[in-house]
């Protein structure tokens, strides 16, 4: 037996032509068409920790997106962030380390001189660097007792 052709309710035939897009409609809005200024400035007002996990499940913040985000983000903080070291892979997570580095722990003041630097963290703990003349030793405070770090 011979199976009658199916046929469309004219309503549910209607629906279908409706929600086809005209050949005049322009297609949707990407985030891809975005500029890159504006994508750069949307993902700086994230949480670095954000930008990497979005960088880490998604190539297309991975690239420079996510780097320029996090590096847009410690610009507007007033951190300036280091260069990444050689020997770490990952450009991204460097960053964002850096960025919540120096996040948590702000130079609260600064002072410096010819040849010193003297800085009071957010937590008010004092570090100085540099050298002092050879008549003035103790200018610094770099004398017995005191916690040096050795810095390249």
């Amino acid at each position: 037996s011979m199976s009658a052709p199916c046929c469309r309710s004219p309503r549910l035939a209607s629906a279908a032509t409706a929600a086809a897009p005209s050949p005049d409609t322009p297609p949707p809005a990407r985030l891809l068409d975005l500029p890159t200024e504006l994508l750069v400035r949307a993902l700086s007002r994230c949480d670095p920790a954000d930008i990497a996990r979005v960088a880490a499940v998604s190539l297309l913040f991975h690239a420079s997106l996510a780097l320029e985000g996090i590096r847009l983000w410690a610009q507007e903080r007033g951190f300036e962030l280091p260069a990444q070291p050689e020997g770490e892979s990952c450009a991204v997570r460097w960053l964002c380390y850096s960025a919540l580095l120096c996040e948590s722990n702000p130079p609260a003041r600064a002072a410096a001189g010819e040849r010193h630097s003297v800085f009071i963290d957010g937590e008010g703990r004092l570090s100085s660097c540099g050298t002092a003349e050879s008549w003035t030793p103790g200018l610094l405070g770099h004398g017995e007792g005191v916690t040096r770090l050795n810095t390249p």
